[in-house]
């Protein structure tokens, strides 16, 4: 069994009377795939905002690869590439000067930033677009931009805000081949966050389901195929099964 590289240990978490998380676990393993599901306001968001210490635990205990997100922030956020719903570009500039000035605040030289950002584009199929400035792009271009630049520097921890969400299905396609190759060959943990189940079965290896702040159910999607005889699986079903008994509880 591969070793934690996120813990969550009784996470609470509150904004006024807003509880969003409500003392949740959570363990993802090194190298894995981990899909974050439940409905608007589950806590997903918040969560990822505590993995990168962006925001801090009412209580309870949140460690990246041994860190504390709170106290070793910067550390941990070195260790990141992101998405999140708001793309961050700087619109005026080119997709290349967005880039290049990402991967010299990673660190990475030239020589090498600008073979990873040709490689990057080309698998997006936006090489033509290297030169042009970002503002004017459609929503789906804007998010390969800010794909790239989440996976420029290879990335030991990867976090994605709904990452195919206005993307065509040649560019999730290959988005999925990479994340796969960024845990099976470099080891890296990516934490996701979406609604499109049949996308969760066909790249995830773990999912947790969120729901009012806590984890109500965590599996590896192996585990759940050889318990349903492989083809008969269905994640949209279980997840409405699971969502249907959390709310019979609720109502007890």
């Amino acid at each position: 069994m591969r070793m934690a590289f996120i813990e969550m240990k009784q996470v609470s978490k509150s904004f006024g009377s807003v509880q969003a998380l409500n003392r949740l676990d959570l363990d993802i393993e090194q190298g894995s795939i981990c899909a974050l599901l439940g409905h608007n306001g589950a806590g997903k968001t918040t969560t990822l905002r505590l993995i990168l210490g962006l925001l801090s635990p009412d209580s309870g205990e949140v460690a990246v690869s041994g860190l504390n997100p709170e106290t070793d922030g910067d550390e941990v956020r070195r260790l990141c590439g992101v998405l999140s719903e708001d793309t961050g570009l700087y619109e005026p500039l080119s997709v290349y000067d967005n880039l290049s000035y990402f991967a010299r605040l990673y660190g990475m030289k030239r020589r090498d930033y600008d073979a990873r950002i040709d490689t990057l584009l080309a698998r997006f199929n936006i090489l033509d677009k290297k030169n042009l400035a970002v503002k004017g792009f459609s929503t789906g271009m804007k998010k390969k931009v800010a794909l790239v630049r989440a996976l420029l520097h290879r990335p030991r921890l990867l976090l994605l805000d709904e990452p195919t969400n206005g993307l065509d299905p040649v560019s999730i396609e290959r988005l999925r081949s990479m994340l796969k190759e960024l845990a099976e060959e470099n080891g890296a943990t990516i934490v996701l966050t979406t609604h499109n189940l049949s996308e969760v079965e066909r790249i995830a290896d773990q999912i947790a389901i969120l729901r009012q702040g806590r984890n109500i159910f965590t599996n590896t999607l192996d585990t759940l195929r050889r318990e349903t005889g492989g083809g008969s699986f269905d994640l949209e079903r279980l997840y409405m099964k699971i969502e249907g008994q959390a709310d019979e509880d609720g109502r007890d």
